[in-house]
């Protein structure tokens, strides 16, 4: 095995990734572990840490996502927008355990110009490895969809959508499915007349949603479709919500699974707006190695 420079984890709330790195960023070995909300306490924590990564060698630990919330391994307080990766870095949280020098990387807030606020953990760090000096749109699709305005590689405001958890519950948890199962879906017609519904409605989600069950019993969807229809109404709404927020937007840069940003691709294309698409693991690989890099190197 390659000796590597640094551990990098990406730590969330329902699993966790080591990568074993070298100092430009390449990856020399990958585990995976149990996320966050698995894991009781601290000290639970710390060991989920080292039994992932004990036969490697010993090197400084960077982690960003859940480790620094307030059910993580030590609170790391959020940096407010405009958030800059600089100041991210700044203020990392450093201990030492086990005789290993170890950084939590914080998360970002902000208040929205609704009045609201927000928070994102982890996420920062796949926007700095993949908008370093970038400006734009970024949508990172997941359990819980970020939607960023990135400014010369500023993160200046954000929100986030549930769009990935409302899926899941709703396919798991109502009558709209039949059979019920969960979601899988993919982007083709069906996905993208969900998608074309929400947003040429005047309705909103919670009305249209359950089309998905009408359309069945009136034989203008199949069972079989009806995941991929139902994901495209709620990807569909996460798109129009956003870009009501951002009418001034032309293009967006997605990041995340390729899976996930393959539908918001082909949902934005049927909207009628560009997009590109960045693996997240490899924004936040990089995003890892740009933090190792202010804070030990």
């Amino acid at each position: 095995m390659a000796v590597g420079t640094f551990v990098g984890v990406d730590w969330g709330t329902t699993n966790a990734r080591f990568i074993l790195a070298g100092a430009d960023g390449a990856m020399l070995a990958e585990r995976t572990g149990p996320g966050i909300a698995a894991l009781n306490g601290a000290d639970a924590i710390a060991a989920a840490c080292f039994c992932a990564i004990s036969d490697w060698p010993t090197l400084p630990v960077i982690i960003a996502g859940m480790a620094g919330s307030d059910i993580g391994w030590k609170p790391a307080p959020y940096v407010p927008t405009p958030a800059t990766a600089a100041a991210v870095h700044a203020a990392a949280v450093r201990f030492t355990a086990h005789g290993v020098p170890v950084a939590l990387l914080p998360g970002v807030k902000t208040m929205r110009d609704d009045g609201f606020p927000d928070v994102m953990r982890g996420e920062e760090t796949q926007i700095f490895g993949s908008m370093r000096s970038d400006s734009g749109l970024v949508c990172l699709p997941g359990t819980h969809s970020k939607w960023a305005q990135v400014e010369d590689g500023r993160i200046a405001s954000f929100h986030t959508a549930m769009s990935g958890e409302l899926m899941d519950v709703v396919g798991a948890g109502t009558i709209l499915l039949n059979p019920k199962r969960a979601p899988v879906a993919r982007p083709g017609v069906q996905f993208l007349e969900g998608v074309t519904a929400i947003n040429h409605s005047r309705l909103g989600l919670e009305t249209m949603l359950f089309t998905v069950r009408s359309r069945q019993m009136a034989g203008t969807l199949a069972a079989a479709a009806a995941d991929d229809y139902l994901a495209g109404l709620c990807i569909g709404s996460d798109i129009r919500s956003a870009l009501a927020f951002h009418p001034e937007a032309r293009s967006v840069t997605l990041v995340g699974a390729p899976s996930l940003t393959a539908l918001y691709a082909a949902a934005l294309t049927n909207l009628g707006i560009m997009s590109r698409q960045i693996d997240g693991k490899g924004a936040v690989l990089a995003g890892l190695t740009n933090a190792y890099q202010a804070i030990f190197a």
